[in-house]
């Protein structure tokens, strides 16, 4: 096997050489999230039940779409700008970049928190109609604007080749954290409830940008004089922004619409199968934050023909592992679901159901991030629009008849459908294959 491995990196491009190397170094880190993603969902499952984690996770859904609002879809523009500003050595531009972002995305997110705090009571009373979801809500809109520094911070990083450091902020620090801060109440034999896990969760995710924060001035020690340009990040960040909010209700809107037709517990439920077929992408998430630095530069640079063996290199890796992901998944589902507890086990189908919409996702390889990272976020905003349309109308429909077995097929249908016309775009436009 390690012969092989080294065979199969010697025969690689330099440019996927690279993604593979950084890859690789993110992949440990992203395993090691998932590791403390799992224990904490089963520990939480063991302590506060389905219905606890269903309160949590809608809670965190909510949190998550107001995070996207507040970054105005800058995440993809600070990673791109950041990334040609390094390879250009402009290190004034890197730091107006951020301190551009500082501001705006900032200033945005205090306004969406404070509006957040005081609807709490009336989304928690009467969209969701459950009064349990009110002090979550407001906890976790407090901290609401440290995590979009955080995010901020994770863009440049990833633009600065930083990768496996972005990845440990998105993914695994805050987790840690708030697994830590859980073991030690546990430890110290206080009683879990919903509120003290809200408290656990937004202590790590201070926790978070604190660490981020220290690590970033560490790295970037350009002090030169600053300047702010709104223009630029709002001309490139509005179609983003678009794609991002549609990418974040896709992926978590069955979750908040199920809210609305169901209870806590088919919430904790589909979030556990849901939380376990994110194994499927776990590669892709890696490989697209190490690719699509690459995917702005050498395009910038007119490096189609590297680019595509770049991409097609990694879409073939990309589906080999998710075949085997979910292959196992078809095998092992009930075993793991009964981790969680008896009556987790129930959720198989949606398992499979979601699961198979993420095997469509990693197959398609990094279609998304080759759309924005070469100019044409304008097609993903289309793309985006329509599928938003099919989704929000699916998933109210087949949820409101078929409960969680509905929210499955919607999400399942989405997932698969925007990525395959992801995939003809980039082939057609750009006249780059992926296979």
């Amino acid at each position: 096997m390690i012969k092989y491995l080294n065979k199969f990196y010697k025969n690689l491009d330099i440019h996927t050489a690279e993604v593979f190397v950084k890859s690789s170094k993110s992949l440990f880190i992203k395993v090691l999230g998932v590791f403390f993603s799992i224990s904490l969902s089963i520990f939480l499952a063991r302590t506060i039940g389905a219905e606890g984690i269903g309160v949590i996770n809608l809670t965190n859904k909510i949190i998550l779409l107001a995070i996207t609002l507040g970054l105005f879809g800058s995440f993809k523009f600070i990673i791109k700008e950041v990334a040609i500003s390094h390879n250009q050595k402009d290190f004034d531009e890197v730091g107006n970049v951020m301190h551009t972002a500082y501001w705006f995305n900032g200033f945005l997110t205090l306004i969406i928190s404070v509006a957040l705090i005081l609807c709490s009571p009336f989304i928690s009373d009467h969209i969701f109609m459950m009064p349990e979801l009110k002090f979550p809500l407001i906890i976790a809109s407090i901290v609401l604007t440290p995590q979009v520094f955080s995010r901020i911070f994770s863009a440049g990083l990833a633009g600065y080749r930083k990768i496996w450091q972005s990845v440990l902020v998105d993914s695994t620090l805050s987790i840690f954290f708030t697994l830590f801060f859980l073991l030690i109440l546990w430890l110290n034999k206080i009683v879990l409830t919903i509120n003290l896990v809200a408290i656990c969760y937004a202590l790590g995710r201070l926790g978070v940008t604190i660490s981020v924060g220290i690590y970033w001035n560490k790295i970037f020690k350009n002090f030169s004089k600053r300047s702010k340009n709104f223009n630029k990040l709002l001309k490139t960040s509005k179609p983003l922004f678009i794609v991002s909010l549609v990418g974040i209700i896709i992926n978590n809107g069955d979750v908040l619409i199920l809210g609305l037709f169901s209870d806590a517990n088919d919430i904790g439920i589909y979030s556990v199968c849901a939380r376990i077929t994110l194994l499927i992408i776990i590669i892709l998430q890696i490989t697209n934050s190490a690719v699509s630095p690459k995917i702005a530069s050498l395009y910038s640079q007119n490096k189609v023909h590297d680019l595509e063996l770049m991409i097609k290199k990694t879409t073939r890796f990309l589906f080999i592992i998710g075949s085997v992901f979910y292959i196992l998944l078809i095998l092992f589902g009930k075993p793991i679901l009964s981790l969680w507890g008896s009556e987790f086990v129930s959720g198989y189908l949606v398992l499979l159901i979601v699961g198979f919409g993420q095997f469509i996702n990693i197959s398609t390889g990094a279609v998304g991030s080759i759309l924005l990272m070469t100019g044409y976020e304008k097609i993903q905003k289309k793309i985006s629009l329509y599928f938003l349309f099919i989704f929000v109308v699916s998933c109210i429909i087949l949820t409101n008849q078929f409960g969680i077995i509905g929210a499955a097929f919607s999400a399942c249908i989405t997932k698969g459908g925007i990525n395959l016309v992801k995939l003809i775009y980039v082939r057609n436009i750009l006249k780059i294959n992926v296979y």
